[in-house]
């Protein structure tokens, strides 16, 4: 009779730890078309002090009147940098260009789906979709998508204020991707801000390779377990990607993941803005050595581009959706959930032994 009770209360532990487990995603944003660049606030500045880029981030009146954010015939969100105005001649001159932030924060629990045809590139043209903390560094940031100048690999990576956050070794055995940096955290006074990077081994996730094979989509979560990121190319979109309710579990391996064992997702990583802009040059397109791994023959440096508009003919985003799901789960019902499951899987270890005892 024991070791019946003790095999119908391991089969309960399980039972409920199953359900923990197991997640239902509700759809909280569906952005596309007009609603999607009324969902974010134009981040204006004349001056990029963050990048140091050679670009003058337009509000949203000027970016309108400027054709910079609209919505073209196919009902595509396009995000551009000017590519009519010409400035030869002015070795200081700034392009304008684009900075938007989200009006609602991503929250732990929450699953980002990113449906694109094209992501900006060219020599000097620096993309990003990332989300970023309150509080940066100390609150975090989450980079989904970025590279830079003819690049044709996505780069993944997070970026921490805590000193102990780390891509632990054993995300490289569950992710496809190539881990170049698995130190996350950054200290501003000492100029370290290169993340804990995942390189895809995709060529058609980023420039010109991903416009040619119209487009793909990205995905990011962020739960109790750590982050993962997601590249699907046009031909390997999950079924139930667009759907109301995807199942990430059912999806392939991700691209890139950083398990909570290396770095807490609740603890280290604060509300999120979701952000999505195009820099020129600056600390990344415009470094010496990474212009020069693509770019070299084109010009001599960075800046000397920037006065000319034709190239920029390829420095737009043109976006399907952006669609945001969550569990519901706020920082506070995580850690009762990390409790719970803990709590379980004591019960689940205790009870193993003492039927393992009887039988």
């Amino acid at each position: 009779m024991m070791a019946l009770s003790l095999a119908f209360l391991l089969l309960s532990a399980l039972t409920t730890l199953t359900a923990i487990c197991a997640q239902t995603y509700t759809i909280s944003q569906n952005l596309s078309g007009s609603n999607f660049l009324s969902a974010f606030a134009y981040n204006e500045s004349a001056v990029d002090y963050n990048n140091f880029g050679n670009v003058h981030f337009l509000s949203q009146s000027d970016a309108v009147a400027d054709n910079l954010t609209y919505v073209d015939s196919n009902g595509h969100v396009i995000i551009k940098v000017d590519n009519t105005t010409d400035a030869n001649g002015d070795s200081t001159f700034g392009r304008n260009s684009v900075y938007l932030e989200s009006n609602e924060m991503m929250t732990i629990g929450s699953l980002l789906v990113f449906d694109a045809v094209h992501i900006p590139y060219g020599c000097s043209v620096w993309p990003s979709l990332f989300t970023q903390g309150q509080d940066w560094p100390d609150n975090g940031e989450m980079d989904l998508i970025e590279n830079v100048n003819l690049a044709t690999s996505n780069q993944y990576s997070l970026h921490a204020g805590s000193s102990s956050c780390v891509q632990s070794s054993s995300a490289t055995s569950n992710q496809t991707g190539t881990t170049t940096s698995t130190n996350c955290t950054v200290v501003p006074s000492e100029d370290e801000n290169t993340g804990c990077v995942v390189e895809d081994t995709q060529t058609d996730s980023f420039g010109a390779g991903f416009a040619e094979n119209n487009g793909g989509v990205y995905a990011v979560l962020w739960d109790e377990s750590g982050i993962a990121m997601w590249f699907f190319n046009r031909s390997s979109v999950p079924s139930d990607i667009s759907s109301s309710q995807p199942d990430p579990t059912s999806w392939s391996t991700a691209s890139a993941w950083y398990p909570a064992s290396g770095c807490s997702p609740s603890s280290v990583f604060g509300p999120q803005t979701i952000t999505l802009y195009i820099d020129i040059c600056g600390a990344f397109a415009g470094d010496t050595t990474t212009f020069d791994e693509t770019c070299s023959s084109v010009a001599s440096n960075c800046t000397s581009l920037v006065q000319t508009a034709s190239n920029y003919d390829n420095a737009y985003w043109e976006i399907n959706y952006l669609r945001l799901f969550t569990t519901g789960t706020s920082n506070d019902a995580h850690a009762e959930t990390v409790f719970s499951y803990k709590t379980l899987l004591a019960i689940l270890v205790a009870a193993s032994l003492e039927l393992y005892m009887l039988l």
